[in-house]
């Protein structure tokens, strides 16, 4: 028996983080459409109220532009369509690095350790923390066999940090030039543009292609870590594995 995810032979991990991947796919989806519904609606209703009360005389004619900015509190469609985009693209990143953890624990969980004896695995943590590091992810599951720090999934992380502590605000040319969706841009008047001072592009498109990328990774990853969880008896490498990450410091043995 392989790993294969159509017939459910997955870690315990992988079916959670589907799971969120498929939730955020829906709340992408489902967003715009209530969204769309709601704002024409929206529009209509301002339109109607103000051509019901229409006087040529006291009127310049566009006054239901504002009668439907009060109706959504200054949030036009535009700018909820970016903030439930960058949310589900926080929310894709926080779950994919959820994974990774859960992932390395249904591994390893209770072991033979180096010195024969069977001992509860842990994930090493930083004092105080509850998790452990980017750096002990990548290095646990590059042990695993899997590279899960590819240029998609930085690229991703740092987008997550630019959309989490700068409010995706791009401050500086490298920024700019690291975040601009080049391809989005080139039917664009330049006023549409991104630029220094103004917010990252996101749309639907770009993220899913980012949900996708990190997708991509998981499914890497959780082929080994699936080997490890339900197939230790026949894993040639398990011995090796474990040590390994032990002597890389991704893992504290406790005696049971």
């Amino acid at each position: 028996m392989t790993w294969n995810e159509d017939s459910g032979t997955v870690s315990r991990s992988f079916d959670d983080w589907k799971g969120s991947d498929g939730e955020n796919r829906a709340f992408l989806r489902l967003s715009a459409q209530w969204s769309d519904k709601a704002y024409r609606q929206a529009w209509d209703d301002a339109q109607e109220s103000f051509a019901a009360r229409l006087d040529p005389d006291r009127h310049y004619g566009d006054e239901h532009v504002d009668m439907f900015d009060d109706a959504v509190d200054g949030l036009w469609p535009t700018a909820y369509a970016w903030i439930t985009e960058a949310s589900v693209v926080k929310n894709a990143v926080t779950a994919f690095e959820v994974y990774l953890e859960k992932a390395l624990h249904e591994a390893v969980g209770k072991t033979i350790g180096p010195d024969g004896h069977k001992h509860t695995v842990r994930l090493a943590t930083p004092q105080h923390l509850e998790s452990p590091t980017w750096a002990t992810l990548v290095t646990a599951h590059k042990i695993l066999g899997t590279t899960v720090n590819t240029d998609e999934v930085k690229w991703a992380r740092n987008l997550r940090h630019l959309l989490t502590h700068q409010n995706g605000e791009l401050r500086t040319e490298d920024a700019l030039t690291q975040f601009r969706d080049v391809d989005a841009e080139r039917d664009k008047e330049e006023i549409d543009r991104a630029y220094v001072g103004g917010k990252v592009s996101l749309g639907v498109p770009r993220v899913l292609k980012i949900l996708d990328s990190l997708a991509e990774v998981t499914r890497a990853a959780d082929v080994p870590v699936w080997g490890l969880c339900w197939d230790r008896t026949g894993h040639p490498h398990w011995g090796e594995i474990v040590t390994k990450l032990h002597q890389q410091k991704c893992v504290v043995f406790e005696p049971v």
